[in-house]
């Protein structure tokens, strides 16, 4: 860990790369179980190689659907990606945009979150 790359060999370390490079993340999953995905918490565990670099990253954004549209769906997804923010001192989870009630792909049309990610994207430029 060290030299800010996994021992692991495979693709995952030019993704760590570009997040190590990049000035905003904003991550994206969809939510089972009240969770993140397993192959974004495996993402985020694989980013573990950056603690001691020099990461360029600041704001740090979520993403997120479920097919629930109760309050706090999202909120455990919410609490582990603050927990990997928590660890980089440079950066800050700065805000997530949640779309209950998806379940395919027509029930994202018209969504009330596309406008206000649009809005967080408007917000980044």
């Amino acid at each position: 860990m060290k030299s800010g790359e996994c021992v692991i060999r495979d693709d995952a370390n030019s993704i760590t790369e570009q997040i190590k490079q990049a000035d905003v993340i904003v991550w994206a999953t969809p939510i089972y179980y009240y969770e993140i995905s397993g192959q974004m918490k495996v993402m985020i565990d694989r980013a573990n190689s950056l603690y001691e670099t020099d990461y360029q990253f600041r704001d740090v954004y979520l993403l997120s659907t479920a097919a629930e549209n109760e309050d706090g769906v999202d909120h455990r997804a919410i609490n582990g990606l603050k927990g990997w923010v928590a660890c980089y001192p440079k950066s800050h989870f700065v805000g997530s945009v949640f779309a209950g009630g998806v379940d395919g792909s027509n029930t994202i049309k018209d969504h009330p979150a596309l406008k206000k990610a649009y809005e967080i994207r408007k917000a980044i430029q």
